[in-house]
């Protein structure tokens, strides 16, 4: 029998908040389905280990095979944790997978440390991969989707293993592998919640838009499981596992209105009483009114809509051509109903002027969210934007941990650093300083004794820290 470990590795950052590792816990369910049932999972962020606490708990385990999973700025804990199994467990084959790997193998590859890189969506590669360590596998030319070492030491990407494209066949994330207990107890993705005992679901994978700035780790074909696969996990977690809350991590989940619209009413079926977030997937332009209220009659008590920029010129830029109109309206509306919305934002595109950041900042003053964040934008590895600055000539940070989505030093705008610094603090205390919206924001804030304190030092963090 083959012994797997799978950790989700961690860099400290400035957003102090965490999810499920359901990458990983996708990747074990599908392991175990594909008859490699001795899988152990480690989130190093939830445990809140160094990579030397990782390694001394693999070396209990004692894996033949170590799978690393990383988000860009959270590679250098990767490499380390990878060096140091390879000094400790000389045997164990080191596998990285997850965004960073996906779209920098060559660079990951040139680790000694690092055996393999798995690209794109995992679960099918992973399961191969597992097969050809138990069999002894020296040449993997024939494995799609993997990167590896020939026998001259040469790195090798052989072509990419096409996506799943029927999500309902994928198995649900090993949810028996993680102790939920110590997640009721971590800050959230989203921050504000109304039940400990939560879970993170995506219902579906990718974006079809094409927004320069944004990943691509699920490609651009939107893929989506069914109402009845998607009401089937919620039962599973609700009855086995005591799940309160659900937290929908969806690109674009209103992207097949009529499928959103279908779940809601399945969730308002089964009378759970559950309580709905969704920290990320929105369009807000192609959001109608008759899905939001079912999602509330469903439980949704919060959502976000990204807005990014309020200036046409800078949606055209970027790539999104939001109808910033049509948004302002769905905001006022999901307001309207009682339910907290929360803005996204972002400043430092190319070209950018001063005058458009603060038209932004404006905008979102002006706007009927309840909360919002002003992020810098970061031109990640795999998007078109990190394509764009290069191409441009800029010098691009090599320490990973550069890209952490919350700060940066890159800077792609007509604005200086200090200044957009200034703009950020300023955004955040003209959105908030406002008696009105904090009134609002306090009536509907659920669970008020934990969050409150928790989240005046959020905001003392991003309007006040330096």
């Amino acid at each position: 029998m083959v012994r797997v470990a799978l950790v989700q590795t961690y860099h400290p950052y400035t957003q102090f908040t965490h999810v499920h590792p359901l990458g990983i816990m996708m990747i074990a369910a599908q392991a175990r389905e594909s008859g490699f049932t001795d899988v152990h999972l480690l989130d190093m962020k939830v445990e809140d280990w160094t990579p030397e606490r990782c390694v001394d708990e693999l070396v209990r385990l004692a894996p033949r095979i170590v799978g690393l999973s990383a988000m860009t700025y959270e590679a250098g804990c990767m490499h380390e944790v990878a060096k140091q199994v390879k000094e400790r467990l000389p045997g164990a084959v080191v596998v990285c997978g997850g965004p960073h790997p996906s779209v920098a193998a060559e660079d990951v590859m040139k680790d000694p440390s690092v055996d393999l890189v798995v690209r794109g969506e995992g679960e099918m590669i992973f399961a191969d991969v597992i097969a050809g360590v138990r069999d002894g596998r020296e040449d993997w030319s024939e494995c799609e989707g993997v990167s590896w070492r020939d026998a001259n030491g040469t790195v090798v990407s052989n072509p990419d293993r096409p996506p799943p494209r029927e999500l309902d066949e994928l198995p649900f994330p090993a949810w028996d592998l993680i102790d939920h207990t110590k997640y009721h107890t971590v800050p959230r993705g989203g921050v504000i919640y109304a039940h400990k005992e939560f879970a993170t679901m995506f219902s579906s994978r990718a974006c079809p838009w094409r927004c320069t700035y944004c990943h691509n780790s699920y490609g651009k074909t939107f893929r989506e499981r069914s109402a009845e696969n998607v009401l089937g996990e919620i039962d599973l977690l609700v009855s086995r596992h005591g799940v309160r809350e659900i937290v929908f991590m969806d690109d674009i989940f209103n992207f097949r209105p009529e499928r959103a619209k279908k779940i809601a009413r399945g969730i308002i079926d089964r009378g759970y009483q559950l309580k709905l977030t969704f920290p990320n997937g929105f369009r807000g332009d192609i959001l109608d009114e008759e899905l939001v209220l079912l999602l509330k009659q469903a439980g949704m008590y919060r959502c976000m809509v990204a807005v990014e920029s309020a200036v046409p010129r800078i949606q055209k830029v970027m790539k999104k051509n939001l109808r910033i109109e049509k948004v302002r309206n769905i905001v006022d509306f999901i307001a309207d109903q009682g339910i907290l919305v929360h803005g996204a934002f972002m400043l430092g595109f190319p070209s950018e002027t001063r005058a458009e950041m603060e038209a932004t900042i404006d905008w979102a003053a002006a706007s009927s969210f309840h909360t919002a964040a002003f992020f810098r934008v970061i031109p990640f590895k795999g998007t078109e934007l990190f394509q764009q600055v290069e191409h441009a000539g800029f010098e691009l940070p090599s320490d990973w941990s550069s890209y952490e989505p919350y700060q940066s030093d890159i800077n792609l705008s007509e604005v200086g650093e200090q200044t957009i610094f200034r703009l950020r603090k300023r955004a955040y205390r003209r959105f908030y300083f406002n008696p009105r919206r904090l009134w609002r924001l306090f009536k509907l804030i659920p669970n008020k004794a934990n969050m409150i304190p928790f989240l005046t030092l959020l905001f003392a963090r991003r309007a006040y820290a330096r």
